[in-house]
């Protein structure tokens, strides 16, 4: 039999000890390690649907200045809205109809129109989000772009069939003061 001494019993105290102190600490870092995963996979989800987004709002813009508005049309959900100054208009299929009417008599490339479009602030919030942005409608001649009209988008969006789209886009434009 083996004789155990006060300072061994003393140090394996201590051991047991710091043990038990120490297993709330380690239970409370095996938690936090486990939510570190969903946090930060909902962080990377959220970046993700910020780029989608961002992707969209140029999408946009493309299909528009290349008058594609079979694609431009897509861009909306099934009953997504559009609203500006030539009206308010519901799902693609009549969102299709008034760009191709609107830009009838614009003319795409060097010597047409184009929009700039900047200023993106997106909010996600799941599978929905809001963005403000800004546009620049300009026009070119003889190769030379001149402004003809600015304003800004305020857009809520919704995540569709997997795919973000816009549900409602409202187009402001800009007011500017009487030249004097």
């Amino acid at each position: 039999m083996k004789r155990v001494t006060g300072t061994a019993l003393f140090g394996a105290g201590l051991a047991v000890g710091a043990a038990l102190t120490l297993l709330p600490q380690a239970q409370l870092m095996a938690k936090s390690e486990a939510a570190q995963p969903s946090s930060l996979a909902a962080r990377v989800q959220e970046l993700e649907d910020h780029i989608a987004i961002e992707r969209l709002l140029m999408q946009y813009g493309v299909a528009l200045d290349g008058r594609d508005f079979a694609a431009y049309s897509q861009l909306f959900a099934r009953e997504g809205t559009w609203s500006g100054s030539i009206g308010t208009f519901k799902g693609p299929a009549a969102i299709k109809e008034a760009m191709e009417k609107a830009f009838k008599s614009d003319t795409p490339g060097p010597d047409g129109t184009f929009h700039l479009l900047t200023n993106p602030i997106i909010q996600v919030h799941g599978d929905h989000a809001t963005a403000l942005s800004k546009w620049t409608f300009c026009r070119t001649a003889g190769g030379t772009p001149t402004i003809a009209l600015a304003g800004s988008y305020a857009d809520t969006l919704v995540r569709e069939d997997g795919v973000w789209k816009f549900s409602s886009r409202v187009a402001t434009q800009a007011t500017t003061a009487a030249p004097k």
